[in-house]
């Protein structure tokens, strides 16, 4: 199956902010950084909440209230931008609904059953294989092609991504229940990237609003899985209110960048940023959490760098 763009749209697209070389660079980074921020605001929402390790609903309630919250908001802020939220058609909420449930709904479920038997420095690794994931499924449904500095990109990226995050427990047993879901997890992620690309240039829907929607149904089928399965919030503070809003505004910031982003250029060029994702969430953790900082760190970054210029030194 080949989807390609319309021209009108391409010429839309070449005067946009969001194809400038420089731009492009730094919303991907703010938008990758805000997503790595994420994994010690999760850690210390975790706490605050009072939910366990292995409170698997717990964790699908947490995040469901941060999603639905998130898709919220940028409803609001499309309303502010554009007037109208409204959906045209059936098939446009089809493919919202898809959207949703794919790229947030499903795709959390599986990455917090998956964490909750896995480690965060396996996990870590693991998660990042859906930004090569969604490279290779650029070429199948978009055309776009597999050159050697693509490859030579992917192998850099997933090197600092496995420096920064090693363990000995990296080659531990696995299980369908923590990897398995995991690598479903990834699938997700990929799928979805491919998914707002045919929303925003197919459907002709707004990248900010897709977000909105893809958050808000995402977060309603979470919230559900967890209520469903019992999940509870016991313990309420004001700092865990404050957690959970940088929560909803890296949410936000990260969707909505990393969306327009992916409407606006060749997918592959934009997936490779994801590989910063587990590099900045690290040592955003040493920073928040006091976890200890490694000069390993230092040459994941470089590596994860060289591999998003050798993705972005040709044109896609």
């Amino acid at each position: 199956m080949i989807l390609t763009d319309k021209n009108d749209t391409e010429r839309t697209m070449k005067k946009s902010l969001f194809t400038k070389r420089k731009t492009v660079i730094l919303f991907a980074i703010i938008a990758m950084f805000s997503w790595g921020c994420a994994f010690p605001f999760i850690k210390l929402g975790m706490k605050e909440y009072a939910i366990s390790n292995d409170d698997t609903a717990g964790k699908m309630l947490f995040a469901g209230i941060r999603f639905f919250l998130a898709g919220i908001i940028t409803l609001i802020i499309t309303y502010k931008r554009e007037k109208n939220i409204k959906i045209k058609s059936l098939k446009d909420f089809s493919w919202l609904f898809l959207f949703g449930f794919v790229n947030t709904g499903f795709h959390y479920f599986c990455f917090y059953m998956g964490l909750s038997h896995c480690s965060g420095s396996k996990a870590s690794i693991i998660d990042s294989l859906g930004t090569f994931w969604l490279i290779f499924l650029a070429v199948l449904f978009f055309k776009e092609r597999l050159t050697s500095n693509k490859i030579l990109g992917c192998l850099f990226g997933f090197a600092g991504i496995i420096i920064a995050n090693f363990s000995t427990d990296i080659i531990s047993k696995v299980s369908f229940q923590g990897e398995g879901f995991l690598v479903i997890s990834t699938l997700c992620a990929a799928f979805g990237g491919v998914i707002v690309r045919i929303i925003t240039t197919v459907r002709n829907i707004n990248a900010v609003k897709a977000t909105g929607y893809g958050l808000t149904i995402g977060g309603v089928l979470l919230l559900a899985g967890g209520l469903f399965l019992g999940g509870t919030l016991t313990k309420v503070t004001l700092k865990g209110i404050v957690v959970m809003f940088c929560l909803v505004a890296i949410s936000v910031v990260g969707f909505v960048l990393y969306n327009q982003l992916l409407s606006c250029n060749p997918v592959g060029q934009i997936a490779i940023f994801n590989a910063l994702i587990p590099v900045f969430g690290t040592l955003t953790s040493c920073i928040l959490t006091g976890e200890r900082f490694y000069f390993r760190y230092i040459i994941s970054i470089i590596l994860v760098a060289l591999g998003i210029w050798f993705v972005n030194r040709e044109k896609n």
